[in-house]
């Protein structure tokens, strides 16, 4: 028999990284806070409102997206970049028709969303002192903090206030976001729903069993009431992913898009009834300095695909009221095209917001040509704005001022929620 008197103990915090490696997680969080259920519901739960929030990373074109034809610079300022308005898609009927705006000729099925009245375009968004990098803007957006250094995400703020269990707030896709760091509440973070799994880790097949059998001699041998009670939580939050995965049932063929499986994910979560308040994930690649035509054509086909498969399945659970789908980007891009055929870093940006409920039509400041004339657009409404409206009006968060809590110089909310 082996003797353990001489071995040092696992702490907490060992047995939890065991346990995430077990799992193929990125977090940890969710296994300290979360509480095992006895069962899983078993279809989507009406009348609990969320968010999927879809990231643009890389700065998205918003004016080559949705397009101010109707003001002369949008021409001017971009030779040979700018969309001539009987190739794009106009927005001129249905409840809330405009001819101000038409949109890029790849996004067929949201330009017929908004003439159906589910989708909501937010002009002139940003924040003030806007930054162009990449990363400095990403993390701003991502705290909801324009001048807070290492302050939290405000998913994790939101999770720790209003959903604080292992699935209140998710990410797919995205790796450890910045806007889930932080908090007490440690939202989970996944790669996929196939990959989360307690006896397969794709990135160690050959020796999970192994690792399994150390995990148990811990808990058997060594480990405290508390972390037997973190490796349950994980049989049972791994159990729950997995019968999402198997359970999945729908008339809806997803694309093979990068987007399309990702949204595919938050589908069978939204259909297995699980609590998520806050889904998050993201499409890359708009960092458009060069040949920006082609490449962001293909990019918006795929938005366009990812939010149509998501928004008809959504439909077919009877839940499509309960949903509002958040499209953002870090910032824009400028308003004139440069000598490779692209864009170069911007400030302000457009937002977009699907759902059953969403008050459709455009919101925020009206765009003059004076705007795009302008070397960059000029922020005209604070994306805080924007989402503390989302987090209250939709949520149903009585007060979103803990969540974003820095004093706004334009704290105009747009009213995106009928």
């Amino acid at each position: 028999m082996r003797s353990h008197e001489n071995q040092p103990q696992p702490t907490r915090r060992d047995a939890l990284q065991m346990v995430a490696a077990a799992f193929g997680l990125t977090a940890l969080g969710p296994l300290e806070r979360a509480v095992a259920a006895e069962s899983r519901p078993t279809r989507a739960r009406r009348g609990t409102k969320f968010l999927v929030m879809v990231e643009l990373e890389g700065g998205n074109d918003w004016l080559n997206t949705v397009v101010p034809h109707t003001l002369p610079s949008y021409a001017s300022q971009r030779p040979g970049l700018a969309l001539d308005p009987s190739e794009t898609l106009g927005l001129d009927s249905g409840p809330y028709a405009t001819s101000d705006f038409r949109m890029h000729p790849n996004l067929v099925d949201l330009a017929q969303m908004y003439r159906d009245g589910e989708v909501a375009i937010v002009r002139k968004v940003g924040y003030p002192g806007p930054n162009k990098s990449h990363d400095k803007s990403k993390k701003i957006w991502a705290q909801g903090a324009r001048e807070v250094a290492n302050t939290s995400g405000w998913i994790a703020r939101y999770a720790e206030l209003e959903a604080p269990t292992a699935l209140g707030a998710v990410s797919v896709g995205v790796g450890r976001h910045r806007a889930f760091v932080g908090g007490s509440s440690n939202p989970l973070a996944l790669g996929s729903l196939a990959r989360f799994r307690y006896d397969e880790d794709a990135r160690y097949r050959n020796n999970h069993r192994h690792r399994v059998a150390i995990i148990k001699d811990l808990l058997e041998q060594r480990a405290s009431g508390a972390t037997r009670d973190v490796m349950l939580t994980g049989h049972t939050l791994a159990s729950q992913i997995q019968g999402a995965l198997s359970g999945y049932s729908s008339p809806v063929t997803y694309r093979a898009g990068a987007l399309s499986v990702r949204l595919l994910d938050v589908a069978r979560m939204v259909q297995a009834g699980f609590e998520t308040r806050v889904y998050y994930t993201r499409l890359k690649g708009f960092d458009t300095h060069g040949a920006q035509a082609a490449r962001h054509a293909t990019l918006l086909q795929a938005l366009d695909e990812g939010i149509k498969d998501l928004a008809d399945d959504l439909k077919q659970m009877g839940v499509w009221n309960d949903a509002a789908i958040v499209m953002m980007s870090e910032f824009g891009r400028r308003n004139f095209s440069n000598g490779s055929g692209g864009t170069d870093h911007g400030e302000a940006g457009m937002m977009m917001v699907a759902g059953g409920t969403v008050a459709g039509g455009l919101h925020g400041p009206v765009m003059v040509d004076a705007d795009v004339a302008a070397r960059n657009l000029a922020y005209g409404m604070d994306f805080r704005a924007v989402y503390a409206d989302l987090v209250e009006n939709h949520l149903g968060m009585a007060d979103a001022s803990p969540v974003f809590a820095e004093a706004l110089e334009i704290p105009t909310r747009p009213n995106l929620v009928l």
